[in-house]
């Protein structure tokens, strides 16, 4: 998230003060990203093509379909690397969102090269009748699908994270004060102002303002206040109706940031389990048909 402040040529003691505009952040580096990864494909389409024309077979163990297997797994390793820079290595040059963008579109286009390497078995061939389609080979199938399930999943999960960022920088554009830590110290500052307000005045002006401090919502008839306790209590009564709205705001705020950390949980699972799925079937590919370390079964 970041704040943007516009800034006038010229300003006045008279002017109002400048408005923050709450904003995500943008990368220019998506689209180099983007355009590397399509190009990348390309090329590795057209790798495939014509190994598949001159072979007549794409077995997944000739080459350069075995090579479209191991780099299938490079691109693997090389989308966690997103996790090391965000959370361990924060060292490492460039900006997060630029890993992010990276990590993004190096995962979906694992897929289709994942896919080339097996020839597209058990999507378009080969389709999966019994368990056991899933587990030979070193647990081919059940690779490639773990694979799809990590992608699909990040790429919701990326959507859904872009929607409830801009939901947040919305609420803090609309609300007058930010985000929400602002914000709370904006209702902290309006409660201690509404119990100023409440100090000498009728058991009835009391009551009222101390069951909206305590419910968050403001009764629609108006206890009978003495004439001479009127007007603090419309000034309690407005900064109780900012209160209840930086509420509402700060709510919403904190529910997306609630449903993004879940997420991020839930995809953090489910990769790691994906990782060592895939990285079983890549290891013992590599030791058996490439280095020859272990006899193949």
């Amino acid at each position: 998230m970041s704040l943007v402040v516009k800034r006038p040529s010229v300003q006045t003691s008279g002017e109002r003060p400048l408005r923050r505009i709450w904003r995500t952040p943008a990368a220019r580096t998506k689209w180099f990203w983007l355009i590397g990864s399509i190009l990348f494909y390309v090329a590795i389409y057209v790798w495939f093509y014509l190994a598949s024309k001159a072979q007549g077979d794409a077995a997944p163990g000739n080459d350069p379909f075995r090579l479209f297997g191991i780099l299938a797994y490079v691109l693997v390793l090389s989308t966690a690397a997103y996790s090391l820079r965000r959370r361990f290595v924060r060292s490492l040059p460039g900006k997060v969102q630029s890993w992010l963008w990276m990590h993004t579109w190096l995962g979906v286009i694992t897929i289709t090269i994942a896919l080339l390497h097996e020839n597209y078995a058990f999507v378009t061939n080969s389709f999966v009748t019994k368990f056991s389609d899933l587990t030979d080979t070193y647990w081919a199938g059940l690779a490639l699908f773990s694979l799809i399930f990590l992608v699909i999943s990040g790429v919701t999960g990326r959507l859904l994270d872009l929607w409830q960022t801009h939901v947040i920088a919305r609420e803090a554009n609309t609300n007058g004060v930010g985000i929400v830590r602002a914000v709370e110290e904006r209702i902290l500052e309006l409660e201690y102002t509404v119990e100023r307000l409440c100090a000498g005045k009728s058991e009835l002006f009391k009551k009222y303002c101390m069951q909206a401090l305590g419910s968050g919502n403001l009764q629609s008839k108006f206890p009978a206040i003495p004439v001479a306790e009127r007007s603090d209590f419309q000034n309690a009564h407005d900064t109780l109706v900012t209160r209840a709205d930086l509420l509402q705001s700060c709510r919403r705020q904190q529910r997306a940031r609630l449903i993004m950390r879940v997420w991020r949980t839930t995809h953090i699972t489910l990769a790691c389990i994906a990782l060592l799925v895939i990285s079983y079937h890549g290891v013992m590919e590599l030791l058996t048909n490439v280095f020859h370390i272990i006899a193949a079964a």
